[in-house]
């Protein structure tokens, strides 16, 4: 088929297409355009009435990690009280032990009475004993020292308890009383390294107080 319109009507029905596609284009584009602009501002809304909801969120887990950090310090605490209470309880005297073990080594004419350790177990146990008579003393101390309880002990005080010594009564066996200071086996290792230890750090802090006094310098 051959084409007798114009060249003009040719070249405006060209221009004309071109201009429809354009248009297409142009529509897409400002559709696309419209639809980038809803979604984004759909995000903004959703993202702002999410957002008080997410900082509550936010608090409550900051505030749950409080409350387990405080856990964790309480059971540390525990476990800490625990240790030390099981470090006392295996370097304490046990006196149940220790008593037949003691009456035991004690000479005839010799009774305990009471015994009392005020400080760690590795400072001197005091015995109250009462005798029969003042000569049995020093055989006490030596059945003490001689035994594997005690490595030294010593006699604080002897003293004649004034009562009846009169031939029938029963309270006139023991006529005198005393304190003795006895020292358990080993502990004069351990005092030792106690008082170095105390003797380094006084150093220690010796040496620090005078570098402090001389940087003020």
């Amino acid at each position: 088929m051959i084409n007798l319109l114009p060249p003009s009507i040719k070249e405006s029905r060209k221009y004309g297409r071109r201009n429809i596609s354009l248009f297409g284009y142009a529509s897409s584009l400002l559709g696309t355009a419209l639809l980038t602009a809803i979604i984004i501002i759909a995000s903004l809304q959703f993202i702002g009435s999410e957002e008080p909801v997410l900082k509550q969120k936010l608090l409550d887990n900051e505030t749950q990690l409080v409350i387990f950090e405080n856990d964790i310090k309480s059971i540390e605490t525990t476990v800490g009280r625990l240790e030390t209470a099981q470090e006392i309880k295996n370097q304490s005297v046990k006196f149940s032990e220790l008593i037949p073990k003691i009456g035991a080594v004690l000479p005839e004419g010799v009774i305990l009475n009471a015994l009392s350790l005020t400080g760690g177990a590795t400072d001197p146990l005091e015995l109250s004993v009462d005798l029969r008579d003042a000569s049995l003393a020093p055989i006490m101390i030596r059945n003490l020292v001689e035994s594997d309880l005690f490595e030294a002990a010593d006699i604080s005080s002897l003293s004649p308890k004034g009562i009846d010594t009169s031939e029938g009564s029963s309270t006139g066996q023991y006529t005198f009383t005393a304190s003795v200071s006895a020292s358990f086996t080993g502990t004069a290792d351990a005092l030792k390294k106690e008082k170095a230890a105390a003797a380094a750090d006084a150093a220690k802090k010796k040496a620090a107080d005078a570098e402090k006094a001389q940087q003020a310098q």
